[in-house]
């Protein structure tokens, strides 16, 4: 490939120095400029990454013709004036999870994306952790068989830290809590690995956190296909990443140290995937090779703003792991009871074919 795609992030905070890292390990794309209101922390990001320039307004980087795409990694609220923007600019759009805080704004994102014909990329990046490709070629070629069950957890102590002062304290901003920070990475593991979801009944409990959110989350999901899926995400323990599906061949026990999820390029190696097939009285594990998903996803962004690539998670997928988050705090509203995906799309006027 030639001259490195030209990015650069929108709000400078802890996410977009992760994701900033992922893309200093490779060689497909740069940051050419950044954005935040804050022009002391424009300043320190630059000296720490290097980037050669900075934007005293978010219209002045749209300006910039060097600039071919944007990353958002602002509050979740403020993702659709942002997104919306910069499409209409003429601007790639990267944006870290989840598309939107509601369903309405995710609609809108994706018929300005649609509109304009600009790329737009959303940043769910666990369904690139090797154990997730490794399932997903398990069940293509027919190792794992027909999935009945598939349990997954993703859990951290973050709601114990909330204060005020954090945009996520506050349900108008946050919608869900747990379950729309840390409960949607497997909304969109699940749907990747056993196709879409019809319906959800969970329960959703705010336990020990101090913030308008809930820290627990159960959720039983309906899939298409008839089998059924589990999602647990809490807010008030240590960190927990596990994804397990169940088929009629084998099963496969997937288990990620949290700890190293920040650095994509070393999650692998602390990782373990096991498998038992039938008769086997043991789990044996499986060799993952490494991957680098922060990094990986902002290539793959890059090369598509170049006619290059195809983004795997776009507004169609990235509105459908949304929906199971809405989905699922409706349910919990009506005391368990089951909620169709299309109630929630087709209330938010988000209908997907």
């Amino acid at each position: 490939m030639g001259e490195k795609i030209g990015l650069a992030p929108v709000g400078l905070g802890r996410w977009a120095k992760v994701l900033t890292r992922g893309i200093q390990r490779g060689d497909a794309v740069e940051l050419v400029s950044c954005f935040s209101r804050d022009e002391a922390r424009r300043t320190a990001f630059q000296e720490e990454f290097g980037v050669p320039n900075a934007a005293s307004s978010f219209e002045q980087l749209l300006a910039d013709p060097a600039v071919e795409g944007i990353i958002v990694t602002t509050p979740n609220d403020t993702h659709r004036e942002l997104i919306v923007q910069a499409l209409e600019a003429g601007k790639g759009v990267y944006v870290d999870k989840p598309i939107a805080h509601t369903l309405q704004d995710a609609a809108e994102i994706a018929a300005v994306a649609e509109r304009t014909g600009k790329v737009l990329a959303v940043g769910h990046s666990a369904r690139r952790l090797a154990g997730s490709r490794e399932q997903k070629a398990w069940i293509e070629d027919g190792r794992l068989g027909d999935v009945s069950l598939a349990e997954a957890n993703f859990s951290n102590e973050r709601g114990l830290e909330l204060t005020t002062d954090t945009w996520r304290y506050f349900s108008d901003r946050s919608p869900g809590g747990t379950m729309i920070q840390l409960g949607v990475h497997h909304a969109d593991n699940l749907q990747y690995l056993l196709g879409p979801v019809r319906s959800v009944s969970a329960h959703a409990r705010r336990l020990f956190t101090r913030a308008e959110v809930p820290d627990a989350v159960m959720a039983i999901l309906e899939f298409e296909s008839g089998a059924l899926g589990y999602i647990g995400c809490g807010w008030a323990s240590p960190g927990v990443y596990t994804l397990n599906l169940q088929g009629t061949k084998a099963n496969l026990r997937y288990d990620l140290d949290f700890t190293h999820w920040h650095e994509s390029h070393e999650a692998d190696a602390h990782s373990t995937l096991l498998s038992q097939g039938y008769g086997e009285s043991e789990r044996t594990p499986l060799t993952l090779a490494p991957t680098d998903m922060f990094r990986e996803q902002l290539e793959e962004f890059g090369r598509a703003i170049r006619g290059e690539a195809t983004v795997e998670v776009g507004a169609r997928e990235a509105t459908r792991a949304l929906a199971v988050v809405h989905a699922s705090l409706l349910s919990s509203e009506r005391n368990g009871q089951a909620v169709e995906l299309a109630e929630v799309l087709e209330g938010a006027g988000a209908a997907i074919a």
